[in-house]
């Protein structure tokens, strides 16, 4: 009997945990410091993406890139395949 009380005021103390009052603002701000280390990386793709397709300008570009990047992957295999 003497072990349970001594066992249930163990657990007592070990519940018994102080929390400061601006435990939340350091919480966050170790958040928002961890987001924007994430965030500043050496090249920021999902950026780069947004600038391109906010110009129709770059569209038109990335489309005539990809059509003469198809022209040119048949050219190859034509070249490859009757030289």
């Amino acid at each position: 009997m003497k072990s349970d009380q001594i066992l249930t005021a163990w657990k007592e103390q070990r519940s018994a945990v102080a929390i400061g009052a601006d435990l939340s603002d350091k919480v966050m701000n170790r958040i928002y410091r961890y987001e924007q280390e994430k965030a500043a990386g050496l090249f920021d793709v999902q950026g780069f993406i947004e600038h391109l397709t906010n110009r129709p300008f770059a569209k038109a570009a990335l489309a005539a890139a990809g059509v003469f990047g198809g022209f040119v992957r048949v050219g190859v295999t034509f070249y490859v395949l009757l030289f």
